[in-house]
C-alpha cells in the first residue's frame, strides 16, 4: 500500500525549458513584425523612387519625341525649300542662258550702233555748227534792227547800242508770256518835249530802251522779245499800263507805224534793281 501511495503522490515537475520557450515567443513576433515593417517601408521607399524615375524618363521622352517630331517637320520644310531651290536654280539657269544669247546679238550689233554713233556726232557736229550760223545771223538781225531803229528824228540826247558780239548761244532766259507791244519815237507830239531822257534818268538807246509798268518790272530788266532782240526796261508811260505790257524805242515816226500794235512772245533774261548803270546784253 505504501508503494502504491508513494506512486500516486508523486507530483509532475514543471519543466523550466519549456516556460522559457514560451516566454520567448512573443519577443520573436515582434521583431518579425519590425522586420516586416522595415521591408514593406523600404519596399514603398523604392517604388516611389521607382515612380519618380518613371515619370522622369517619360518626361524625357515626350520631350525627345517633340523634339524628334519638330525636326522631323523641319526636314520636310527643308526638303520643300530644296524643291524650291532647285526649280530657282533651273530657272536662273535658262535666264541666264538667255542673257548670253542676248548679249551675243548684242556683241554682234556693237558694230552697227558704233557706225550709228560716229553719223550722230558727225550729224551733231553739223548741226552745231548750223546753229552757229543761225545765232550770227540772229544778232547780225539784232544789229540791223537797232541801226533802223536810230534812223530817224534824233532827240537832244541818246546813245547808240554799239551791237552785239558774236557768241555761240542766245541766252533767252525764262519766257513769261505774250505781251502787247506797240512803238513810239522821243518826239515832242509824244513825250512832250525832245530831251531823250528816259524815266530811268538815262538818255534814250533807240531799239533797246522799252517803257514798262514800273510796279511789275523795275528799271534795268532785261528782256528778250522774239522779234525785237534785247531790250532793256528804262522808261514809263501813261499809256503802259499793266505787267504784259511795254512800248518799243525807235526814232523814225513810219518805223513806229510800221511795227504798230501787236503780241510779241517775251523773255526774262535779268530782272532789273531799278537802276540803269550799263548796258550790258
Amino acid at each position: 500500500m505504501m508503494g502504491f501511495e508513494a506512486a500516486e503522490s508523486v507530483q509532475p515537475q514543471d519543466d523550466v525549458r519549456c516556460s522559457k520557450r514560451e516566454e520567448k515567443k512573443p519577443n520573436n513576433f515582434i521583431w518579425a513584425f519590425a522586420i516586416m515593417f522595415i521591408v514593406v517601408a523600404f519596399l514603398c521607399v523604392n517604388n516611389l523612387i521607382l515612380m519618380n524615375s518613371y515619370k522622369k524618363i517619360q518626361s524625357d521622352l515626350l520631350t525627345a519625341y517633340r523634339v524628334i517630331n519638330d525636326e522631323r517637320q523641319e526636314k520636310q520644310e527643308l526638303a520643300g525649300t530644296d524643291t524650291l531651290l532647285q526649280t530657282e536654280l533651273q530657272k536662273l539657269s535658262d535666264e541666264n542662258r538667255k542673257l548670253k544669247e542676248d548679249y551675243g546679238k548684242v556683241s554682234r550689233g556693237s558694230s552697227d550702233l558704233n557706225n550709228q554713233l560716229d553719223l550722230l556726232k558727225k550729224k551733231n557736229r553739223e548741226l552745231s555748227e548750223q546753229n552757229k550760223n543761225l545765232v550770227d545771223d540772229n544778232v547780225a538781225l539784232q544789229n540791223s534792227l537797232k541801226m533802223a531803229a536810230s534812223a530817224g528824228v534824233k532827240p537832244q540826247n541818246f546813245s547808240v547800242f554799239e551791237g552785239l558780239n558774236a557768241r555761240n548761244t542766245i541766252n533767252r532766259g525764262k519766257y513769261v508770256g505774250k505781251f502787247l507791244g506797240t512803238a513810239y519815237t522821243p518826239s515832242k507830239e509824244e513825250c512832250g518835249n525832245d530831251m531823250g531822257i528816259t524815266g530811268s534818268g538815262k538818255a534814250i538807246m533807240p531799239g533797246v530802251t522799252i517803257a514798262v509798268d514800273s510796279r511789275y518790272w523795275p528799271f534795268g530788266t532785261v528782256f528778250y522779245v522774239k522779234g525785237l532782240g534785247y531790250t532793256v526796261a528804262m522808261d514809263t508811260g501813261s499809256a503802259i499800263k499793266g505787267k504784259y505790257r511795254f512800248d518799243f524805242s525807235v526814232f523814225d515816226k513810219e518805223f513806229a507805224k510800221l511795227l504798230g500794235s501787236r503780241k510779241w512772245e517775251v523773255y526774262l533774261v535779268k530782272i532789273g534793281d531799278g537802276n540803269v548803270n550799263s548796258i550790258k546784253l
